[in-house]
């Protein structure tokens, strides 16, 4: 996590967070670790496809401590875990205020109009309310057969799901044999009914 700011007159107010900084990155530096597939169906508490309508930073207080965060909101297509509204907002630790800009490594970042499935656990709580940072948020993308393709946070097609969590293996596939959207959604929706009480 980094603090950057072009104004000398913000850097009295380094010192003033330098232990939250100092704390929150000792943090980050150990909890993004690539879930598994199994992981991430289990750990979620809302799993959503939705599209970006809008992103904006702001300061908020947590613990008696000032932050930036992006509030990123979503349009919900569809739910396959858990329960949401018409639209979903997430809030992410980090953003540019001003000239005062705060990076959190492996925060996953989102433009305007984008498609995704994501893997929400502790919205507002957790500094990144995707499991695993970008590693639960996954793009979709048009293909050449015009399928939704389903893309992993390094721009990858998903081939298999029991790849997640695993080392990267040379060759991956491209996009045309990646999973669809609609194969990757029922293989969530497959998962969440074999953890689901019976």
């Amino acid at each position: 996590m980094l603090y950057r700011t072009k104004s000398p007159e913000v850097r009295t107010f380094f010192a003033a967070i330098a232990f939250l900084v100092l704390a929150a990155s000792r943090v980050f530096a150990t909890s993004v670790i690539a879930p598994s597939f199994d992981d991430l169906v289990t750990r979620a508490d809302l799993i959503f496809t939705g599209q970006v309508i809008s992103q904006h930073s702001e300061w908020r207080e947590t613990d008696g401590k000032r932050s930036i965060v992006t509030i990123v909101k979503f349009g919900v297509e569809q739910v396959h875990k858990g329960r949401a509204g018409v639209t979903v907002k997430l809030q992410f630790l980090g953003g540019a205020i001003g000239a005062v800009t705060l990076d959190v490594s492996d925060m996953p970042k989102f433009s305007q109009g984008e498609r995704v499935v994501l893997f929400v656990e502790k919205n507002s709580v957790n500094a990144s309310p995707l499991i695993g940072f970008y590693h639960g948020k996954f793009s979709l993308r048009k293909d050449a057969s015009g399928r939704d393709a389903v893309l992993k946070h390094d721009g990858q097609a998903l081939v298999d799901v029991a790849e997640l969590g695993r080392s990267k293996r040379a060759g991956a596939g491209a996009i045309q044999s990646g999973l669809s959207h609609e194969e990757f959604a029922a293989k969530v929706r497959e998962r969440v009914s074999q953890r689901s009480p019976k």
